[in-house]
């Protein structure tokens, strides 16, 4: 009988170890080929711009709704000239047809500013913490304004991205502190296809 438990253990317990270093080998694969969840926006910070809020201290993300291949490289360049920091130009998954201003709020500042900068340009909020826009651009894009307004007036501070150091260091020196207003959280990012931009 000792023999026979000893002849059925051995298998047994191999057997058990077989299986705990395949379930430990699926489990490290998954969790080694999993998709790292994205970065969590940095809040805003308030910044003093001294009455006066210029591009200068505006963050945008251009990104292209439509089949336009190259048109959120072009508004980039444009909006880049005027001063606007930019952040990111590519590609959304979202179909537009005309020009979507995106910001946390509809009137936030900075998004107001960026609207008047484009024809026909249509305005949303999302309660975004980060206070960067997005500027999505559809197919049937109007084109920018001739003539617009550079800057909007503000009344004391307002929360905007951290700046680069090497941005920051050729504005007037406002003086900036974190934010410490509640804000909803951001809405979910879409993951960019593959297209021209």
């Amino acid at each position: 009988m000792r023999q026979l438990i000893g002849m059925i253990k051995t298998p047994l317990t191999l057997l058990a170890l077989a299986g705990l270093v395949a379930f430990g080998g699926i489990w490290g694969y998954r969790n080694a080929t999993a998709q790292i969840p994205p970065r969590p926006p940095e809040p805003c910070v308030s910044t003093n711009v001294g009455g006066t809020l210029t591009p200068h201290y505006v963050t945008l993300r251009v990104l292209n709704a439509g089949l336009q291949g190259g048109l959120a490289k072009r508004v980039s360049s444009a909006m880049r000239s005027y001063g606007f920091n930019i952040l990111k130009v590519n590609n959304t998954d979202q179909r537009l047809t005309d020009t979507l201003i995106v910001g946390n709020s509809p009137d936030s500042p900075e998004v107001k500013l960026v609207a008047g900068f484009f024809k026909n340009a249509k305005v949303q909020g999302d309660g975004r913490i980060d206070h960067v826009v997005d500027v999505l651009l559809g197919d049937s894009y109007a084109g920018r304004v001739t003539k617009p307004k550079e800057s909007i007036a503000v009344s004391g501070p307002i929360c905007l991205p951290a700046l680069p150091a090497s941005v920051a260091s050729a504005l007037p020196s406002p003086s900036t502190s974190v934010s410490t207003q509640p804000t909803p959280s951001t809405s979910t990012s879409r993951t960019p296809t593959p297209r021209h931009s």
